[in-house]
């Protein structure tokens, strides 16, 4: 698949914020912070890389930095390296001073909330039909939440008000993604009618093709969600972690199949 490093990309860098969300809300607890924000400057950081690679030629990415006013991807690859600039000095500060600062985590959680909007923002405002809807910004809000609860908590074990906040956080995401499916649906099934609409037929002929495999990615979403909300609640982490590998593996179909309409 040639969007591959697209693919990559986005959930690198949505699952590091996640994460990076998970971490700032667990400053308060007594233990050691510095495995879950290294995981996350390496995820953030690999995310980068991987964006580079879509570009054909990798220097063109100072290129893409020159008109931040007007273009959704250069305002993306600002707030994607502001991000990962302070979460790289937070990570820094807990390694040489073993505090982690709340402040510095909060505005690098800020910085990439922003990232992930403005990586919204760019398909959006695309001439590909199936992205031109608010369900690109829900799922790529809801991959942060639920990839970070998931990988948190194989990061961050042990802190039952965490966990219990992140699996009420997974299963809000999935309800919500899923009530905003009848709405994308009816939106792609006016889309097909205009003629106005730029580039409706490939995009919408592939999303159909797609049916079955959605339908898989959605089940293992919600069985996912569940097995891990209730791992949480019940303190069970066999549950929890194979919850977390439903999700994260429904994520990667969710997210092959957004790549996969050209």
């Amino acid at each position: 698949m040639h969007e591959l490093p697209l693919l990559i990309f986005t959930l690198l860098v949505q699952g590091s914020v996640g994460l990076t969300l998970f971490i700032a809300l667990a400053t308060g607890e007594k233990r050691s912070l510095l495995p879950a924000m290294l995981v996350s400057c390496v995820m953030g950081g690999l995310g980068l890389i991987a964006s580079t690679l879509h570009l054909g030629y990798p220097l063109n990415a100072f290129n893409a930095l020159r008109h931040v006013e007007s273009s959704w991807l250069s305002r993306e690859i600002v707030f994607a390296s502001l991000y990962l600039a302070i979460l790289g000095l937070a990570t820094l500060l807990v390694m040489l001073k073993k505090q982690p600062s709340r402040l510095l985590l909060a505005l690098a959680t800020l910085a990439g909330l922003v990232d992930i909007y403005c990586m919204g923002a760019i398909y959006v405002h695309s001439s590909v039909v199936t992205w031109q809807h608010i369900n690109t910004w829900v799922m790529f809000f809801g991959a942060a939440g639920i990839l970070g609860a998931a990988i948190g908590n194989g990061l961050l074990p042990g802190i039952t008000r965490l966990l219990r906040m992140a699996a009420v956080l997974v299963v809000a995401i999935t309800a919500i993604r899923l009530l905003v499916q009848p709405d994308y649906v009816n939106f792609l099934a006016s889309a097909s009618l205009n003629e106005v609409v730029t580039l409706p037929h490939q995009p919408l002929v592939a999303f159909h093709q797609l049916t079955g495999l959605r339908n898989v990615a959605w089940g293992l979403s919600v069985l996912g969600s569940l097995l891990f909300a209730i791992g949480a609640w019940r303190s069970c982490r066999t549950a929890m972690l194979l919850g977390g590998l439903g999700l994260v593996v429904a994520e990667a179909l969710l997210r092959f199949m957004f790549f996969s309409i050209l």
